[in-house]
């Protein structure tokens, strides 16, 4: 059985070495936008949570099983988000380490 070469890399490489400083632009914006609505998400999980009690104290229409969820989902945001935060510090003491 034979494998037939690769064509075209060289074309491709020339074409990625030619827009990578735009690029590099666009996705630090890209992941500054991303961890955005991630802090959001879970800060807006956590408000849900927090409404979703009040009303549960003050007699409301809302049902215990619906603030446990609410509340497991607020957790398990942040639970992530912690995890998130540690490997991003991992990630930037690693690279402090590394020797130039």
């Amino acid at each position: 059985m034979t494998i037939p070469p690769i064509s075209g890399i060289s074309g491709a490489a020339a074409a990625a070495q030619t827009s990578a400083a735009p690029a590099a632009g666009g996705i630090a914006g890209d992941f500054g936008d991303s961890i955005a609505s991630a802090l959001e998400a879970v800060s807006e999980a956590e408000f849900n949570a927090n409404a979703l009690a009040e009303d549960v104290a003050m007699g409301g229409e809302t049902s215990v099983q619906q603030l446990m969820v609410a509340m497991t989902k607020a957790s398990l945001s942040v639970d992530m988000l912690v995890q998130v935060r540690n490997r991003a510090v991992e990630a930037y003491q690693e690279i402090m380490r590394m020797q130039i």
